[in-house]
């Protein structure tokens, strides 16, 4: 007869916290198309680049704010880079430690939020926002300390509404290195109404139409550090600011 096994009395109960714990804190793609800003300075989002419009205002769901690494190494036979590695957590946790190197590429620090249009042509369009390049995490940094002073003091709107913007700097060996801006516009709540405003609001974490442009599988960091070595993709139709 084989022998009896039972769990540890304490067991299912720690299991079900680690478990809870790692769903809550691992990002799974899908659905929602890549907010980044290309070589160029453009800001686009989705697998055809669709140009985010001028002006637009997006909603920061800071549910979604989380801290880690990811590790980009050049793909064989091509140019363009791909994702080797991921480690992320909820900034509600502590940051993952640092994943050895893959192949002897570094792992980098890796910032990543989900944001929803709140106007625009592209409103209750929901995207993830990775950031990679040290002028990225630099001016991620700015925006979590303005989040920070938010909590502390207006906790019912936590979450910034941002419009985009771009600088740049002239590096010796890359030329123009463009960084990107987080205008901070005003703050809403998780419901999507804005602080001392009563225009209709979005819910953050439910989209009210499907994305426009098709999630793209893997998407090219804009590192300052390294050049990106891919001729630039097609950049969507210009528009017109938002108007006001």
């Amino acid at each position: 007869m084989a022998n009896h096994i039972a769990l540890p009395q304490d067991f299912a109960a720690k299991l079900m916290s680690g478990i809870a714990e790692s769903r809550a804190t691992t990002l799974i793609g899908g659905g929602k198309p890549f907010l980044r800003m290309l070589k160029s300075g453009e800001w686009v989002f989705g697998g055809t680049n669709e140009e985010v419009q001028p002006g637009s205002r997006w909603a920061i769901n800071i549910m979604t704010l989380a801290h880690g690494w990811s590790c980009w190494v050049e793909g064989a036979g091509s140019s363009a880079n791909s994702l080797a590695g991921e480690v992320m957590a909820s900034m509600t946790a502590p940051k993952p430690p640092r994943p050895p190197d893959i192949d002897g590429v570094p792992y980098k620090d890796q910032r990543t939020m989900d944001l929803k249009c709140i106007d625009g042509d592209d409103a209750g369009t929901e995207v993830i926002h990775k950031i990679t390049s040290l002028g990225g995490i630099k001016a991620v940094d700015g925006l979590l300390a303005a989040i920070y002073a938010q909590l502390a003091t207006s906790p019912d709107y936590p979450c910034p509404v941002v419009t985009f913007a771009k600088d740049y700097y002239d590096h010796k060996k890359w030329g123009r290195i463009y960084t990107p801006i987080y205008n901070v516009v005003g703050w809403a709540d998780m419901n999507g109404q804005l602080q001392g405003d009563a225009q209709p609001a979005l819910p953050l974490g439910t989209p009210s139409k499907p994305a426009k442009t098709p999630l793209r599988a893997v998407e090219t960091p804009v590192d300052a550090s390294e050049p990106v070595s891919t001729t630039q993709a097609r950049v969507g139709q210009r528009r017109r600011p938002v108007a006001r």
